[in-house]
C-alpha cells in the first residue's frame, strides 16, 4: 500500500485533472489522503465529489476542521496521517503520467532490497515542465535546474545545503517518514527536509532520471520552475540551510560554520561551471 498525500489550496482549476491522473495509475494499491488548507473557491466541492465517488480510495482528513496552516504544516499533518509502508507527496495542479507510482515504487523497492527497509530511503524523479494547458515547455525539469545532480546526490554536504528535490515527485518509505517527523521550525520546505533526514540517518536519496509527471507552471505555483525568491526569502533560506547543515556536526559543532562556507563556495563554483 502507498499513501498519496495531497495538500490543496484554491485549486479548483486543476484539481480534477490531478485526481483523475491518480485514478488512472497502472499501480492500483494506493490510498489518497487530502488536506485542504482553507480554500475559498470551489476546491471543497471537488474534494467532496471524489470522496463520495471513491470512498475506499480517497479520504479528506480535515473535512470538519478546514483552516490555513501553510504548506509545510499541511504536509506534516498529512504525513502524520500516513501509516502505509510507503508515501508520496502530491501537488494539486500537476498531472501524473500513468506509470508514475509504479516506476517510483520499483526504484525504491530495489533500494530497500539492497539496504533493508530499516533504512530511510527517498526517491525523487524528473518531470516534464508544461504550461497551464499542459503543453511541454521543457522535457526535463532536471535540465531546467542545471544542477550537477551526480555530484550533489553523492555528497552529503551538498545534499544538506541545496534543495534539489521536487516534492511532488517524491516517494519515501516508512523509515523516512519516521525519522522526518515532527518537522522542526527551521526548514524551508517539507520535501528537502525529508530528503536531508534520510541523509542524516544513514539512508539514501535516489534520483530517478525518467520524467514521471507533468509539472505545471501557471503563475500561481507556491514554488515553480521559474519563480524568483525575494531578498528576505533568500536570507531566510540561507539561515535555515545553515541550521540544517550543522546537524552533520553533532560532536564538533565549531567546525560547522567553516565547513558550511567551504562547501557553499565550492558548490557555487561547480554550479557556475555547469551553466
Amino acid at each position: 500500500m502507498i499513501d498519496i498525500l495531497l495538500s490543496t489550496y484554491n485549486g479548483q482549476l486543476y484539481l480534477s485533472q490531478q485526481i483523475e491522473s491518480i485514478l488512472h495509475q497502472t499501480w492500483a494499491d494506493w490510498h489518497l489522503y487530502i488536506r485542504d488548507d482553507g480554500s475559498t473557491d470551489n476546491t471543497a466541492a471537488i474534494i467532496e465529489q471524489y470522496v463520495s465517488a471513491y470512498p475506499k480510495q480517497i479520504t479528506w482528513i480535515n473535512k470538519q476542521d478546514v483552516h490555513n496552516v501553510g504548506v509545510i504544516k499541511s504536509f506534516q499533518q498529512l504525513l502524520e496521517q500516513s501509516t502505509a509502508p510507503y508515501f508520496m507527496f502530491c501537488d494539486q495542479d500537476d498531472v501524473w503520467l500513468p506509470s508514475k507510482v509504479e516506476l517510483t515504487y520499483q526504484c525504491l523497492k530495489a533500494e530497500e532490497d539492497q539496504m533493508g527497509s530499516d533504512k530511510p530511503i527517498v526517491v525523487h524523479t524528473d518531470a516534464k515542465v508544461v504550461d497551464a494547458n499542459l503543453q511541454v515547455m521543457n522535457p526535463s525539469f532536471f535540465d531546467v535546474l542545471r544542477f550537477p545532480y551526480r555530484i550533489i546526490a553523492t555528497n552529503k554536504h551538498y545534499a544538506m545545503l541545496f534543495n534539489y528535490i521536487t516534492g511532488c515527485t517524491v516517494m519515501g518509505n516508512a523509515k523516512a517518514r519516521e525519522v522526518s517527523l515532527p518537522f522542526p521550525s527551521f526548514i524551508d520546505m517539507h520535501d528537502s527536509w525529508v530528503a536531508r533526514k534520510a541523509w542524516l540517518e544513514q539512508g539514501k536519496v535516489v534520483s530517478l532520471l525518467e520524467p514521471t509527471m507533468l509539472y505545471r507552471q501557471h503563475g500561481g505555483n507556491v514554488l515553480g520552475a521559474g519563480n524568483k525568491l525575494t531578498f528576505k526569502k533568500r536570507m531566510q533560506s540561507f539561515v535555515y540551510a545553515y541550521k540544517q547543515y550543522r546537524l552533520l556536526y553533532k560532536k564538533h559543532r565549531w567546525m560547522a560554520p567553516f565547513s558550511f562556507i567551504y562547501y557553499k563556495c565550492k558548490f557555487n563554483l561547480l554550479y557556475a561551471n555547469n551553466q
